[in-house]
């Protein structure tokens, strides 16, 4: 995994180039300030994170990927619009959850069309599952929220059936701002008559 540290570009301004994944980001230096932090797990091509970063611009968030292509147009973009409140990191989704996330510090983590592993025998596979509610709880602040989307019926169900399971969520109603914020995937679903399957689960352990 250092590997896909070292090889992240060095200069330019949003990519988080940490000395050692084995420490936990700090935020304050990170931002060059303190302000509320957001999650998201495969930022993909940025168009979530880019225009809901603009939308909120007093909250900082951190998309993860694990494509370098991706990250340097979403670096592109973000300088481009001088939004000075998006920071990037090039590493696989769990861990960075697991060891890298400071405990209890996220007002919020947003998982939008993780791949579906639409195979049966490759469901182990998937990113949300029952071990991954516990990493989330986790990386939460008290009250926090995860905000899951996708278009596989299957794997929302499974998104379902594991937060509905652990006790320290509970889940509410997505809000409709959040909504309207969407991926260029979730526009060409969209587009095409697929629906968009949501959740939003709040900590309350």
């Amino acid at each position: 995994m250092s590997a896909l540290v070292e090889s992240a570009p060095a200069g330019e301004e949003t990519f988080i180039l940490p000395p050692t994944i084995m420490e936990r980001l700090d935020y304050p230096t990170i931002f060059g300030e303190a302000r509320p932090v957001e999650l998201e797990l495969g930022a993909g091509d940025g168009s979530f994170l880019l225009e809901y970063a603009r939308l909120n611009p007093d909250r900082s968030f951190v998309g993860v990927e694990r494509l370098l292509g991706r990250l340097r147009k979403i670096d592109k973009k973000a300088r481009r619009q001088e939004l000075d409140n998006i920071r990037v990191l090039r590493l696989e989704a769990s861990y960075v959850v697991d060891w890298m996330i400071p405990r209890n510090s996220l007002d919020a983590i947003h998982v939008y069309f993780p791949d579906p592993w639409p195979k049966r025998r490759h469901w182990p596979r998937r990113l949300v599952n029952a071990a991954f509610t516990q990493l989330t709880h986790k990386a939460l602040k008290a009250g926090g929220v995860v905000h899951l989307r996708t278009d596989d019926e299957s794997y929302f169900a499974q998104m379902q059936e594991v937060y509905e399971a652990n006790p320290l969520f509970r889940r509410e109603p997505t809000p409709e701002t959040l909504l309207a914020v969407k991926t260029d995937f979730e526009k060409d679903f969209n587009a095409k008559g697929i629906p968009t399957r949501s959740g939003s689960w709040r900590s309350v352990g």
